[in-house]
């Protein structure tokens, strides 16, 4: 029976300790999750290269995590500043036993990985070339399955894993999962957002979002002393045309128009949809005279636009009220302006634009 070793054991929870203290620290850290995943996982990486002494760290994710068919390459401790260009990729058809294994969740701790059977797949093309000899690969794991790897990398000579390096990486691996799963938390309340702040037909802002806008906009305009223009623009007659072509051919004509007003405007103007077929443009640092230029321009797209549907060409026309923003009253007042404003364009035969009084 083997004599038990105590200088052993304490020396293992010695480093271990020290290793989940500095991870500990790591992940502490306020990060920024909404930047690519080389800058939200790169203290990790950085700080697993320093603890286990290897030569490269790397994060790899599958591409479908059901039906995995490729890793890619999302963060390297190579690698500096923004990634642009295509990632590096591994394919399922090129390392099928790597693939395997990681799938499985096994950790792959190869102190000679040319001769160990899941990872001499790579010796040709990237194990010689790069001069790497040892490798502890890590599955990241969410929800009980695996979606990625992470790689450490030794060069130059095979390297006996120590268990406390193999536990070690598995925590690494752990913790790129959390600061992958803050990500995927991120964006989820980023499309939540959008949801909420968008029209569902025509893709365009809502009412909701306009008046939290625009109250931005106002404060910043009244602080910069710059002009800010509203144009209010209603579809004439749209009710016959829903009588007839249908729901589904008005709303063609309205997701048509909210195109066409899209690529009319700015970067920096704010089209929304108020609803039916009322929209709104907000164009910041605009004088109105400027904004009766953009309104006629509108006017005239919306004249020529031909609308195609089920074989049938639809045509329609606009009013617009043009209405400067009144910095120093709520907003709702100016909105009421430019309204009065498209009631007295309907009045003078519709297909016209009206200044707000």
């Amino acid at each position: 029976m083997k004599e038990y070793d105590g200088n052993v054991s304490n020396n293992r929870h010695n480093e271990l300790t020290h290793v989940t203290q500095r991870l500990r620290r790591v992940l502490s850290k306020e990060v920024d999750v909404s930047v690519g995943h080389q800058q939200f996982l790169s203290d990790i990486i950085l700080e697993a290269k320093a603890l286990l002494n290897v030569s490269r760290v790397s994060v790899w994710l599958f591409d479908d995590v059901t039906n995995p068919e490729k890793l890619v390459n999302f963060a390297n401790t190579d690698w500096e500043g923004v990634i642009t260009g295509p990632l590096p990729e591994l394919t399922v058809l090129d390392y099928p036993n790597y693939f395997r294994a990681i799938v499985n969740g096994e950790t792959i701790s190869a102190c000679d990985a040319i001769t160990d059977p899941r990872t001499k797949e790579f010796t040709e093309g990237y194990l010689i070339p790069q001069q790497i000899c040892a490798l502890l690969d890590t599955a990241i794991f969410q929800n009980g399955l695996a979606i990625g790897v992470v790689c450490c990398e030794g060069r130059f000579e095979p390297r006996d894993w120590l268990q406390w390096e193999v536990v070690a990486a598995e925590l690494i691996a752990d913790c790129c999962s959390r600061r992958l799963l803050v990500h995927e938390l991120w964006q989820m309340q980023q499309r939540l957002t959008e949801m909420a702040f968008q029209d569902v037909l025509t893709g365009l802002k809502n009412r909701r979002y306009l008046m939290d806008y625009a109250r931005s906009e106002m404060s910043r305009h009244q602080r910069s002393d710059r002009p800010l223009s509203l144009l209010m623009i209603d579809l004439d007659r749209f009710k016959l045309i829903n009588d007839e072509y249908g729901h589904d051919g008005g709303d063609e004509v309205l997701k048509q128009f909210a195109r066409c007003c899209n690529e009319l405007v700015r970067t920096e103007d704010c089209v929304c949809r108020l609803g039916g077929e009322e929209f709104i443009i907000l164009l910041p640092e605009t004088e109105v005279a400027k904004a009766m230029n953009v309104a006629q321009r509108l006017r005239e797209e919306a004249a020529g636009l031909t609308v195609q549907y089920e074989g049938k060409a639809i045509r329609f026309t606009v009013s617009i009220g043009v209405a400067d923003v009144n910095l120093h009253m709520p907003f709702s007042q100016s909105l009421k302006a430019a309204d009065q404003a498209v009631y007295q364009a309907k009045a003078a035969g519709r297909d016209q634009i009206k200044l707000a009084l």
